[in-house]
C-alpha cells in the first residue's frame, strides 16, 4: 500500500484559520500526493542536505551532556528534559533555522494528524512558529516547521525506547541499541492511506511490516537525521542509570512514546 499508486494520502479538512494548524496540512508533502507532494518534499530534503549527520551527533551528545551536567546528580526525566528538546534544538543549530520554542513544536505535533489532537492550541502555536520564521505563509515555511513537527514525537519516541532498551541491558554498542530498537520497538507504529477502489481508509502496520520510517513516495527523509541525534543522545545517556522502570506511554495508536523517563548520572 505504500508503493501502490491506488492508495494515496486521505484528504485533510478544510477551514479554520487563515494561518492555523490545518493551513500547515495543507501546505506540506505529509498530506499532499502528486505533484504537491513531489515539490513539497523536494523544499525539505534541500534544507535536510545541508546537514552534516556527524555534526548532528555531536551536538546532540553536547547538549544531552549539558542538561545532565546541570542536574548535578539528580534525577532528569530524559523524555521532558532531553527527548522532546534536544532534537529541535540541535536541528534548528545545524539546519541554521530561526530559534523556535521546542514547546511550540511539540503542541503542534500533537495536533499534526488530523483528530490527534486538540486544534485551538495547536494554531496559536503555528502562529508562533509562522512569526518566527519572519511572518511568511508560503510552502517554503511551511516545509521547515513541518520538518521540525514531524521530528518531535517520532524522535522522542526513538530516543525514549532507545534510552530504555539501553539503560536496561548495558554494554552493548549505542549503534546497535537505535538500530534494535527500530525494529523491535519503533515509535511510529501506522499510518494512513486512502484505497481509490472504494475509498476506504486503511490503517498500514509499519511496526509489523518492519518499515519504522516507512516506504515509498512518503518515506521519512529525516531518517538518518533521527539516527544520528538519537545515537548523540544515547553516548551521553551511557553513565546514566534508570531512576524508576516503568512502562508507561503516551496514549496514542500510531505513536509509542514513553511518558516519563528518570534518569540520573
Amino acid at each position: 500500500m505504500l508503493t501502490d499508486p491506488a492508495f494515496t494520502i486521505p484528504p485533510v479538512p478544510t477551514g479554520g484559520p487563515a494561518v492555523g494548524i490545518r493551513w500547515l496540512r495543507r501546505h506540506v508533502a505529509r498530506f499532499a500526493n502528486g505533484a504537491d507532494h513531489d515539490r513539497r518534499r523536494l523544499q525539505v530534503t534541500s534544507v535536510l542536505a545541508e546537514a552534516d549527520l556527524a555534526g548532528l551527533r555531536r551536538l546532540a551528545a553536547e547538549h544531552t551532556r549539558a542538561v545532565l551536567d546541570d542536574a548535578d546528580g539528580r534525577p532528569v526525566d530524559l523524555m521532558t528534559r532531553v527527548a522532546r528538546v534536544v532534537p529541535i534544538d540541535v536541528l534548528v543549530a545545524a539546519l541554521g533555522l530561526p530559534s523556535v520554542r521546542a514547546g511550540a513544536v511539540a503542541v503542534v505535533a500533537k495536533a499534526y494528524q488530523p483528530g490527534s489532537g486538540p486544534e485551538k492550541p495547536a494554531d496559536e502555536a503555528v502562529r508562533e512558529l509562522v512569526e518566527a520564521f519572519g511572518g511568511s505563509t508560503d510552502e517554503s515555511v511551511a516545509a521547515k516547521i513541518a520538518l521540525l513537527v514531524q521530528a518531535c514525537d517520532a524522535t522522542a519516541g526513538l530516543v525514549g525506547n532507545a534510552a530504555l532498551a539501553m539503560l536496561r541491558n548495558t554494554n552493548r554498542p549505542v549503534e546497535t541499541v537505535v538500530a534494535e530498537t527500530l525494529q523491535q520497538n519503533p515509535p511510529v507504529r501506522m499510518t494512513r492511506r486512502l484505497a481509490a477502489d472504494t475509498g476506504t481508509v486503511v490503517a498500514v502496520d509499519l511496526a509489523a511490516s518492519g518499515l519504522p520510517f516507512g516506504a515509498g513516495p512518503h518515506q521519512c527523509p529525516g531518517r538518518d537525521h533521527a539516527i544520528a541525534i538519537t545515537t548523540g543522545i544515547l553516548e551521553s545517556v551511557q553513565g546514566c542509570r534508570l531512576a524508576e522502570d516503568n512502562n508507561d506511554y503516551e496514549p496514542s495508536a500510531a505513536l509509542r512514546v514513553p511518558a516519563k523517563l528518570a534518569v540520573v548520572r
